[in-house]
């Protein structure tokens, strides 16, 4: 009975914090508190399911819901007739509980009267045929109705709730450029062509860009410019792949611009899916246009592995998830959000069991790269429908289990969490270069390896840092290099001259630098460079390429690198040293005796070169040397490859170190530097011990 009353009274408490809040005008910033919720589907329940979805949401700490996704229908049931009440409602009684909303505007999935009024809006496939009706992403970003029928639903949200304190900002559309990311129809054939125009000006230089004299491919006019499949030219595929990103980032600004019109102030986002491994659009270009980064982070199931068909599955690795975070921050000092995360199973084919525990911690894990909003995805499981095999919060039976109880102590924890140490993000001293152009290239096919995968091998670079517990930033080639005292530069096909002018520079101003095969081969139109790689990179690698052969993925061979022999494949540079010196050599079948690993002094710094593309066990090694020939201090190790060690820094300067333990054993941390539990106090001078499946922060002192 005494807690009973110490429990209403705690919440009588905070309901007159709240009535407070509002009248000195509207609830806390964004920018004062760290958000964890659900993502909510009011319009599939009634009234009184809702008023006790808010009560279950307060019991579990939630501070926020998001809505609206996919409610196209139940907003606009019949062309121009609005039906909001149920909206209203669902914000109002949230409200009353603590809890603010996340709108979404509803543009991912159309309602079946606008396809049968327009069934041209229908994404045309490479054979010319329509995609039926019955899926979501299944709309033409460039068919006009579509647009026009966006941008009034987008309106009549943002007017509608433009002044209501309790929302604090719009989703624009739902995992925009997946699933259906290409569209064959006239009137994408009309915009690609009047982008190409743009763009080149001239049939003429148009033809050149793309080599059409190759197959009697060339062009008279841009009215015969036609829409290429994967496995055509690949000057056109890739231009293609260019103008449907700047497609979707328009489709994106379209929509955000109508909400800025009319709520100003409203802060404006939209989730990228996939985990954050999307390649379809430039999410470096992306995050320019958002008020904040967003991604839905489902790290077991979905993984970058989904990019190239594996459905064997993929054992969790905080590594992986880390990495999709900081794509996402493409080096940018900002929060992120997560407007989905993963609670539990999947809609899709279930490759991995989620292990009880792991939705907390991957949630400090998220905290541990600046994640200021977080909704696990959904708060109630569906009783029907495309996504019924997801699991919630909350199951349909209205019975709390392990899923709620682990939700709600990952709000509370979070939450107090922030109380003490306000913003923190990520700092760093290691980059890897990713571009989206060269994830484009590699996409065609045969433009270079057929079984090299870009992104699986930028990761593993990306994953020997992570191991060693060194926060690496991921960005473009076009990015700052300033600050960095450790590059890495994996399979960057494309190298403009600008970027080699920047690499050397931070070479002569004492940055280490690794280089692999295949950077440089190609300029901007795919078209060779002066040297079998750009002549500049082979000088700071003080190298001369003499040679390159590639080989398809079931055939390897070996390199020797000091004591360790291990397997490489792909492609493979015969070089010859002219400043640098061979620290590995081919050892197998090919090229015996060739360098396969170089070292290289350049003014104050280091340059690695690496003919080939190593398992993982060798990039480890070569990591491990770079990182002690770089300025980079690790503050904190420990070995297990389930512990995620993250350095971060808050807004006033005061650095942090966020363990993360994803392993079902106590791990000991070593410290470098003197720190400080910031939730008892407790001083570690030289070590602690993170409970199994559990997390530590501590303060540097």
């Amino acid at each position: 009975m005494h807690q009973s009353s110490h429990y209403h009274s705690a919440i009588a408490m905070r309901k007159l914090l709240i009535s407070c809040l509002l009248f000195f005008g509207g609830f806390i910033s964004i920018h004062s508190q760290v958000y964890t919720g659900a993502a909510y589907y009011p319009e599939h329940t009634d009234k009184e399911q809702v008023e006790k979805d808010a009560h279950l949401m307060e019991e579990a700490h939630f501070n926020i819901a998001r809505m609206g996704d996919f409610a196209w229908h139940s907003m606009e049931p019949k062309d121009g007739v609005f039906t909001l009440e149920w909206l209203d409602h669902a914000i109002r009684t949230l409200s009353q509980r603590g809890i603010q909303s996340l709108l979404c505007t509803p543009t991912a999935a159309i309602p079946k009267w606008m396809h049968d009024a327009h069934p041209d809006i229908m994404i045309m496939g490479a054979d010319g045929q329509r995609k039926p009706y019955g899926r979501r992403r299944h709309a033409c970003l460039n068919n006009e109705d579509y647009r026009q029928y966006c941008t009034r639903i987008t309106r009549t949200l943002a007017e509608r709730y433009k002044d209501n304190k309790s929302v604090i900002g719009f989703q624009i559309d739902n995992e925009l450029a997946t699933e259906e990311p290409y569209c064959y129809c006239p009137e994408c054939l009309k915009k690609f062509q009047l982008w190409l125009k743009k763009k080149y000006q001239t049939v003429e230089a148009l033809n050149k860009a793309w080599g059409t004299i190759f197959w009697s491919e060339t062009l008279d006019n841009f009215e015969q410019v036609w829409l290429p499949r994967r496995m055509d030219n690949p000057g056109i595929y890739l231009d293609y792949q260019r103008f449907y990103s700047d497609v979707a980032l328009e489709f994106f600004r379209m929509q955000r611009d109508v909400v800025k019109a009319v709520a100003p102030g409203m802060t404006v986002t939209t989730n990228i899916g996939g985990s954050g491994f999307v390649t379809t659009m430039n999410l470096y270009e992306l995050a320019d246009e958002c008020d904040v980064l967003s991604f839905d982070n489902y790290p077991v199931n979905v993984t970058l592995e989904h990019l190239y068909g594996n459905d064997i599955g993929h054992p969790f690795d905080p590594a992986m998830t880390s990495f999709a975070m900081q794509i996402i921050r493409g080096g940018k000092s900002r929060p992120i959000w997560v407007p989905e995360a993963q609670i539990g199973r999947t809609a899709l084919t279930q490759k991995e069991i989620v292990k009880e525990g792991y939705p907390r911690l991957w949630n400090h894990q998220q905290l541990a790269y600046g994640c200021r909003l977080s909704t696990f995805f959904p708060f109630r499981s569906f009783d029907s429908g495309h996504e019924h095999l997801m699991a919630g919060v909350m199951e349909s039976d209205n019975v709390k289990r392990s899923k709620f109880y682990e939700a709600q102590q990952t709000a509370k924890e979070l939450q107090e969490i922030y109380a003490r140490t306000g913003e923190m993000l990520p700092v760093t001293k290691a980059v890897v270069i990713r571009d989206f152009q060269v994830d484009w290239a590699f996409e065609n096919g045969y433009t270079f390896c057929p079984d090299l995968k870009y992104l699986r091998e930028v990761y593993k670079y990306y994953h020997a840092l992570r191991s060693q517990s060194i926060m690496a930033d991921v960005i473009s080639s076009q990015a700052d290099l300033t600050g960095y005292s450790l590059i890495v530069v994996p399979y960057l096909a494309i190298a403009s001259p600008d970027f080699c002018k920047r690499l050397e520079e931070a070479a002569r101003q004492g940055a280490t630098i690794l280089l692999t095969c295949i950077n440089g081969v190609r300029d901007i139109h795919l078209h060779k460079t002066d040297a079998l790689i750009t002549t500049p990179l082979q000088q700071l690698a003080g190298i001369e390429v003499k040679g390159q052969e590639a080989l398809f993925g079931r055939k390897s061979n070996t390199l020797t690198y000091g004591n360790q022999t291990g397997q490489c494949q792909f492609w493979f540079d015969q070089i010859e040293v002219k400043t640098a010196f061979p620290t590995a050599s081919f050892s197998g079948n090919y090229f015996k005796g060739y360098p396969a690993i170089t070292c290289n002094k350049y003014g104050k710094g280091i340059v690695y070169y690496v003919a080939t593309v190593p398992e993982q066990s060798i990039v480890d090694k070569l990591m491990r040397e770079a990182v002690s020939n770089s300025s980079i201090k690790i503050p904190a190790q420990c070995n297990h490859p389930l512990v995620e060690i993250a350095g971060l820094k808050d807004t006033n300067g005061k650095q942090y170190i966020y363990i993360v333990n994803f392993s079902d054993k106590d791990q000991t941390i070593e410290f470098k530097i003197p720190v400080l539990n910031i939730m008892t106090g407790k001083k570690y001078p030289v070590s602690a011990s993170v409970k199994a499946m559990d997390y530590l922060l501590v303060q540097v002192n």
